[in-house]
């Protein structure tokens, strides 16, 4: 009788099964964080003041590919709008 040999797959960057697992997990946080977003919708204008952001910019970063992180880019915006007004 032979016994077979457990090999568990390897771990890191080359490994394509690694490599799907990791992309699924990062496409699954966006998806979650993309609905954080779109609940900010619903708040009033002056909530939405008070983060520092406009509407607008919510409804641009919602626009955008999953592969960019909305979060990062709203905060851009964001900021970059303040500057823009001092």
């Amino acid at each position: 009788m032979t016994h077979a040999t457990y090999t568990p797959i390897a771990r890191g960057a080359g490994n394509p099964l690694y490599e799907l697992s990791n992309n699924l997990t990062a496409r699954v946080s966006q998806i979650r964080h993309r609905r954080t977003l779109r609940r900010m919708l619903d708040l009033e204008d002056y909530a939405l003041d008070d983060m520092g952001v406009i509407r607008g910019e919510i409804d641009w970063v919602l626009s955008l590919p999953l592969s960019i992180d909305a979060g990062a880019e709203l905060r851009r915006l964001s900021r970059q709008r303040r500057k823009a007004h001092m």
